[in-house]
């Protein structure tokens, strides 16, 4: 997530919530924070929340960490596809 999409989940927490109040330090640490998420998957978290929730979201409340590539389940099909070349 780039600087702009930061401001622009700040900017939606703003207008949900008129005691959320966008400051330069919580820029900085939101953009830090977020930077590594996707945006769409945030902000649908974020509208989720709005819906649900009276107080505004906490980081980890819209945060979507994109699970790591686990590599074995390719590993254990390679092996099978060069198992069965062997044996024919």
């Amino acid at each position: 997530m780039d600087k702009q999409q930061v401001f622009k989940i700040l900017h939606t927490i703003n207008t949900a919530y008129s005691r959320f109040e966008v400051t330069d330090d919580r820029v900085i640490l939101w953009s830090e924070m977020l930077q590594e998420m996707d945006f769409d998957k945030v902000n649908a978290r974020l509208r989720q929340h709005i819906k649900d929730n009276k107080f505004p979201p906490s980081i980890a409340e819209i945060s979507v960490y994109e699970r790591p590539k686990n590599g074995h389940l390719e590993k254990v099909k390679q092996w099978e596809r060069e198992g069965a070349e062997r044996q024919t």
